[in-house]
Formats: C-alpha cells, sequence, structure tokens
C-alpha cells in the first residue's frame, strides 16, 4: 500500500516530536515513561549550587536541581525533582554541601523519622553547610595576617641577633666551639685509652654483686634465727619493762606512805624527836658498852658464880 506525502510528512514529525521530548527529559535528567515528584526547599545561601545539580539520598542518587530562585525573604528556594519510589519523610532535611574538595555542590536528603510524607510540591526543611575550603577561605585572610606578623618578628629577631653578633663575638663563639669540639676529643680519647680498664672495673663490679648476692642466700637462715631471737629478746623486754613498772609503783606507793608519816619508817623520817631519842640512846649504850668493858667488875660483884651457871 503506497502512503501519500502528507502521511509520510505527518509520521515524520511525530517521530520528530516524540525523540525531541524523550531527548529533552533525558538531558534533563528526567524519567522518560513516568512523572516526577518536585520538591522544595530554603536556604540562607547558595553557593556553588546551579540547575541540574545532583541530589543524593545516603550516597544514593535520586534526582536533580531543577530549579534555584530568590525570594522575598532573601532565602533561596530550590526545587528538585525527585525520581525514587523512596518515601520522604515531612521532618527530613536537605542539606546543601560538597560531597569532595574538587566537585560541585549537591543536595544530600537526610531521611527522617516520621511517619507522614512529603507529597509532590511539598518543601523539606534546608540547611547549607559550609565546606572545608569555605571554612579555610574565611580564615585565610586571619591566618595570613598572623603569619605575616610572625615572620615580621622572626626577621627582627634575626636582625637584632646579627646586631648583636659582631665580629668579637662571632670570634669568640669559634674558639668555644673549637675548645668544646678539643675536649670531647680528649675525653673520646681518654676512653678509648682506658677502655680496657673500664671493661675490668665493669666486671669486677659485677662479680662482687654476684658474691655479695650469694653471700646473702647463704646467710639468710642464719638471719632468720637471728631476727626470731631478737623477736623473742624484745618479747622478754617487754615482760620485764611491764614487771618494772609494777615494781616501780609500789615503790612509789611505799615512798608516799613513808612522805605522810606511815609506818615507822615513815615515823622516823618525818619525827625529829624520835631521831634524837635513837641518837640519845645510842650514844648511852655506847657509853655503858665502853663502861663495861673498862670496869667490868662493877656489875659482876653482887653476882656469884653459881648464879650465873
Amino acid at each position: 500500500m503506497n502512503m501519500s506525502n502528507e502521511v509520510k510528512v505527518g509520521i515524520t514529525v511525530f517521530l520528530a516530536v516524540v525523540v525531541a521530548i524523550v531527548g529533552f527529559r533525558f538531558m534533563r535528567d528526567m524519567p522518560i515513561f513516568r512523572q516526577s515528584m518536585v520538591i522544595s526547599a530554603s536556604f540562607d545561601r547558595a553557593d556553588g549550587i546551579s540547575n541540574g545539580n545532583q541530589v543524593y539520598i545516603k550516597g544514593v542518587r535520586v534526582g536533580s536541581v531543577n530549579n534555584v530562585a530568590l525570594t522575598l525573604q532573601s532565602d533561596v528556594r530550590i526545587n528538585m525533582r525527585i525520581d525514587t519510589e523512596v518515601p520522604i519523610p515531612i521532618d527530613s532535611q536537605a542539606r546543601l554541601t560538597s560531597l569532595g574538595i574538587v566537585e560541585g555542590k549537591s543536595i544530600v536528603i537526610d531521611l527522617g523519622s516520621s511517619t507522614e510524607y512529603v507529597q509532590n510540591g511539598g518543601e523539606i526543611r534546608g540547611i547549607y553547610s559550609e565546606t572545608m575550603m569555605e571554612v579555610l577561605g574565611q580564615k585565610g585572610e586571619d591566618l595570613g595576617d598572623e603569619v605575616s606578623n610572625t615572620i615580621a618578628e622572626l626577621n627582627q629577631f634575626l636582625r637584632q641577633l646579627n646586631e648583636t653578633l659582631d665580629d668579637d663575638t662571632r670570634t669568640t663563639l669559634d674558639e668555644t666551639l673549637a675548645d668544646a669540639r678539643n675536649a670531647v676529643g680528649q675525653i673520646s680519647t681518654i676512653l678509648t685509652n682506658k677502655q680496657d680498664e673500664l671493661d675490668n672495673a665493669i666486671d669486677s663490679g659485677s662479680r662482687m654483686l654476684a658474691q655479695l648476692d650469694t653471700l646473702v642466700t647463704d646467710s639468710r637462715p642464719r638471719v632468720d634465727s637471728l631476727m626470731v631471737t631478737i623477736e623473742q629478746s624484745i618479747a622478754d623486754l617487754e615482760t620485764v619493762r611491764v614487771e618494772l613498772e609494777s615494781a616501780t609503783g609500789n615503790l612509789n606507793e611505799i615512798l608516799e606512805k613513808i612522805n605522810h608519816g606511815e609506818g615507822t619508817l615513815g615515823r622516823l623520817v618525818n619525827d625529829a624527836s624520835m631521831y634524837e631519842n635513837l641518837d640519845s640512846l645510842t650514844f648511852e649504850l655506847n657509853k655503858l658498852i665502853k663502861d663495861i668493858n673498862e670496869n667490868p667488875g662493877r656489875y659482876l660483884r653482887h653476882m656469884s658464880l653459881i648464879e650465873i651457871f
């Protein structure tokens, strides 16, 4: 069957329109055979974002940016075309950030926990996250000033040091360093020459320590026995101390009674008349004994020999 030229033209135009629609949706990263869901989010700023930038959920690309516009409230409203069947809770957040140092900006949707989900044309909360390069860029000026000040202070210190180290000072430092090198060389030479003696001294010290260890090991039983004897002697001394304390208490009690005139000794010590009487009696007894020795007949003349025996 032969088709007329009008039919051929119509078919060609229809195919061209279909190809154009398919190509347009493909170039705009839109599903070809189904409708995408469009949601929006508002941000304080949107540096580096533009139409076509990617939208991710948990690292998986689920759509792209459809439109970026400035609102009357000076916010940035971004429309996103989402091509996924995964429901998005209404408390989810759209975070505008960069996934790498050299990559452009993207939007990452952090899913919430609500049981209600965003519908087509809905809106979620937007958060702008500064990247490391942006933070460094903001801090770069202050850091540059600090580095410049540090370099200036270092240059000033080096100039002052250069002015301080005149020729005489440098000569003195060189001589000091040379003397130090000579001293180190002499010490090294002495140590090298005395190496054998040092080794012998170390060996002797090691042998002496070994002998001391052996001596201590051999004498340990006797030391233990001596410690037991010392402990027993300490216990005996403790017993003697207790007995001495008791005897001292008794003696103190006796002395207290004597001081108060109790008993014979107390009266003798504290009564002066008794001492004088005893002294007088002793004198008379000595006198009587002396007279008996000198004149025994005076005392024996009234006694007969028979009465005595």
